[in-house]
């Protein structure tokens, strides 16, 4: 893809890239809010096109969380960093609609996530845990009331999903299986807290799905059932006391150099071989099948 004139400019809390070509527009934005700088894009860019700054962490806590940066002589719009992104922090304007061009080039699948509300299962007794629970607020629950103030049915639940990481809080959270939720990564989080020096919650701090709390003597404590496994707590923990490792990537079909590199990165070697392995068994099942049918 021809980079053209790239420009830069920073607003508020947004960094916006923008590359005017002859019959299109295309637009980057970054949101610096919702980044936790977790380097998935800073791996994965093919162009190594971007560039995290180290934590500030003062007394345990985080001061300031890792900025990201794009170079704007690198960068050539092709959404691999939009698409992996695991709080939308980035997205991809071109004229106007919301495209990775990645993805419309067929060089890269779309992740399988998803979270569904079945409203007829909602009932008021669950205190709206839902909307509560969200760590991202994004569900927004629409109640009808009594005069008291109490909830006594209700009417809709919206989710946001620019602000949904997909971490299964709320599904967990509701006692009437009234929420499914589909994460497109699976792996696993393991953290040592004897390696967490004394009133250090700098992983507290950062998790975005709030995985990570304080227990009882003051020491980060997992619940991985809500982990997304962005891996920002491992980038930001001084001590290297959590290790996260993503073992698959759920995705739509896709044949292409490209989407193997990128989950080589992600994940691994061996587990890349799985999911080769577990596409050629599913073509060759197909083909038994077709065969079987003459």
């Amino acid at each position: 893809m021809k980079r053209g004139v790239v420009t830069k400019h920073k607003l508020d809390t947004m960094l916006v890239l923008e590359r005017k070509m002859l019959t299109s527009r295309y637009v980057l934005s970054l949101d610096h809010n919702y980044c936790v700088g977790c380097g998935i894009c800073v791996s994965v860019c093919p162009e190594e096109a971007l560039k995290l700054s180290l934590a500030v962490i003062r007394d345990g806590r985080l001061v300031k969380k890792p900025l990201l940066d794009i170079d704007t002589t690198k960068c050539t719009f092709c959404g691999e960093c939009v698409v992996l992104c695991p709080t939308n922090a980035i997205k991809i304007q071109i004229n106007s609609a919301e495209k990775a061009p990645v993805v419309e080039a067929k060089a890269f699948p779309k992740l399988t996530k998803e979270i569904t509300v079945n409203l007829r299962n909602c009932n008021p007794v669950c205190n709206l845990i839902c909307q509560e629970s969200c760590p991202t607020k994004a569900i927004e629950v629409t109640a009808k009331r009594t005069e008291k103030g109490d909830i006594s049915r209700i009417l809709d639940v919206k989710v946001d999903k620019d602000k949904c990481i997909f971490c299964k809080r709320c599904e967990i959270s509701c006692l009437l299986a009234a929420i499914s939720v589909t994460m497109p990564i699976q792996g696993s989080t393991k953290l040592d807290a004897n390696l967490c020096p004394e009133g250090c919650q700098v992983c507290v701090d950062i998790c975005p799905s709030k995985a990570i709390t304080l227990n009882e003597r003051g020491k980060p404590s997992l619940a991985e059932e809500f982990c997304i496994y962005c891996g920002a707590c491992q980038e930001a923990c001084p001590e290297r006391a959590i290790i996260v490792q993503r073992l698959r990537i759920l995705h739509t079909e896709v044949k292409s150099g490209a989407w193997i590199t990128a989950s080589k990165k992600l994940t691994s070697p061996s587990c890349l071989v799985k999911e080769l392995s577990a596409e050629s068994g599913k073509k060759l099942r197909e083909a038994v099948k077709n065969i079987n049918r003459f």
